[in-house]
């Protein structure tokens, strides 16, 4: 999820009791709930690296075991280098909640990142696997004002913070139930459109529209594209655009040669639903690498990916 979601979420637990347990317990969740976003330096790096270390090692149990110490040592050399200092008469921040509330925070971020479709490797470094949610758009406008709500109304209560955030909690759970069942529903209406060997499916939420979503139809040979609308009636629901990626030639000399550098192994680390494409140029061979979920427009002309010339 975005940083202020992240951000939110942890001022809201914090609003719903917890700040009652020790100084500085707002700061810390929402310090906590965006420490392992640290790896963002990494996108820095000017190439594919970033997106190949993103969401892993600093999003996985070492370094959630890990996080919750920094954040509590940082809390409490704030606490007595700077804001004691500055008014003696404060009451010190209690160590022990604190390093709880901050696991709290730091447990947090890994459970919201994988509730989308870019996803997570939960178990870095001792696994790879990335898993999906594939229930709430990356970037919720709807968890917004909920959270908003909890924070930010007049007059507001821990038993309104906490209502609100059980709000918040319950779409999150409806999403994710939600499109559990368009994904079977896709399913069954892919085949219905002569959609042969379907393998899987993934249903994308859209922004701001919680009863509507993507679909990606993945089959040996290629992706197919449509979307799922709730709203909808029977076979309505799920509209085919016609788009359709082919995943390739993977064995081609060029697309090999290709997979050789560092910039490809890179990106298809992160690729979830990767394709390749091959074009001849002078002097050697286009290769141009692209990921499903960012590239539907790839059919009607739209590119994003890696290009690499092969001589």
């Amino acid at each position: 999820m975005d940083p202020i979601t992240h951000t939110m979420v942890g001022a809201t637990m914090a609003r719903a009791g917890l700040d009652r347990r020790t100084p500085l317990a707002a700061a810390t969740l929402m310090l906590a709930a965006n420490a392992p976003d640290i790896d963002i330096v990494t996108m820095f790096a000017g190439s594919f690296d970033g997106i190949a270390f993103r969401r892993g090692w600093t999003h996985g149990p070492v370094a959630l075991g890990v996080l919750p110490f920094i954040v509590t040592a940082l809390v409490l050399a704030w606490d007595r280098l700077i804001r004691r200092r500055r008014d003696i008469a404060l009451a010190p921040v209690d160590a022990r909640w604190t390093l709880i509330i901050a696991c709290i925070g730091v447990i947090s971020h890994p459970a919201l990142d994988w509730l989308n479709t870019y996803g997570i490797r939960l178990l870095m470094p001792f696994s790879d696997r990335w898993l999906y949610g594939d229930g709430v758009f990356i970037i919720d406008p709807w968890l917004w004002v909920m959270l908003g709500l909890a924070l930010f109304l007049p007059r507001r209560t821990t038993r309104r913070v906490q209502a609100f955030g059980a709000t918040a909690l319950v779409y999150i759970a409806l999403m994710i139930a939600g499109s559990a069942v368009a994904e079977r529903i896709a399913h069954r209406a892919a085949s219905a459109h002569g959609i042969a060997d379907v393998r899987e499916v993934m249903y994308a939420p859209m922004p701001a529209r919680p009863l509507a979503g993507g679909l990606i139809i993945v089959t040996t040979t290629d992706y197919h594209f449509g979307d799922f609308r709730w709203l909808a009636l029977g076979d309505d629901r799920v509209r085919m655009d016609g788009n359709v990626i082919a995943r390739g030639d993977w064995s081609a000399p060029a697309v090999q040669e290709a997979m050789r550098t560092e910039d490809v192994r890179q990106y298809l680390v992160w690729s979830r639903y990767p394709f390749v494409r091959t074009e001849p140029v002078d002097g050697g061979m286009a290769v141009t690498f692209g990921d499903a979920r960012f590239s539907d427009g790839f059919a009607a002309g739209g590119l994003e990916g890696l290009l690499v010339i092969v001589r």
